[in-house]
């Protein structure tokens, strides 16, 4: 959980930012977003809201809107509604809302014989935006404000994840979080494949093993042989 929440600055309220569009280059909208960054990096330990990996360089990281603008427009710059995420799962849960719409769309055009695109956030309990962030009951997904973490989603060594709640189940299938690991897969053989000998490959293996589990580096070290015979 983000906790405490930031604060605005001194003289600023979610007020102050009524019919300005979140690319503005107004200066208190830049500044907004530069103090909020930082404040969310330092609270949120430098990790992902989402999938709690350490966050990249800060231009590399985004400020995810937990509901969607598109949705709720009113939360645009609500800091409730905004939490640091990794470019990652940012894109995950764009495909998940995107997939959302289209089936909803696709559904009511059916039934309906047409009526536009349905808009719908997939974190939302309710097709209604809720009048203010104020509680996790609001939302079939982790709240990274509202929500602890870990008393929904367990993360084990490697970086895999397991549901405590269907909040979290629900948050581990949008996000595709699993998936991450196979990535993670793939980048650790690719790099330790580029390596020259065996001794080499075995320090890379020992470095790998304050990320991912012994099964893994075993799997791992034997994608990696397979590398070194496919390229001989």
């Amino acid at each position: 959980m983000i906790d405490p929440t930031p604060t605005y600055a001194i003289g600023v309220s979610l007020a102050s930012f009524a019919g300005l569009p979140w690319k503005s280059r107004a200066g208190i909208v830049t500044a907004f977003k530069d103090n909020l960054k930082s404040e969310l990096r330092r609270t949120q330990r430098t990790l992902c809201c989402y999938c709690r990996r350490p966050l990249g360089d800060p231009r590399d990281t985004d400020l995810e809107h937990i509901i969607e603008r598109s949705v709720h427009p009113a939360f645009t710059f609500e800091i409730r509604n905004l939490a640091l995420s990794c470019s990652t799962c940012n894109g995950k849960k764009a495909k998940a809302y995107a997939l959302l719409c289209g089936k909803l769309t696709k559904r009511s055009s059916r039934v309906l014989g047409g009526g536009g695109r349905v808009v719908r956030s997939p974190v939302l309990s309710s097709n209604v935006p809720p009048v203010a962030i104020s509680s996790a009951a609001d939302f079939r997904w982790v709240h990274p404000h509202l929500d602890v973490f870990s008393d929904h989603i367990v993360v084990s060594k490697g970086y895999i994840f397991q549901r405590r709640t269907l909040k979290g189940h629900r948050t581990i299938q949008g996000l595709e979080l699993n998936a991450l690991t196979r990535l993670e897969h793939r980048a650790a053989v690719e790099k330790l494949s580029l390596r020259p000998g065996p001794i080499s490959v075995a320090i890379g293996l020992a470095a790998q093993s304050h990320f991912h589990s012994p099964r893994q580096i075993l799997s791992i070290c034997a994608d990696v042989i397979r590398e070194k015979v496919r390229a001989s």
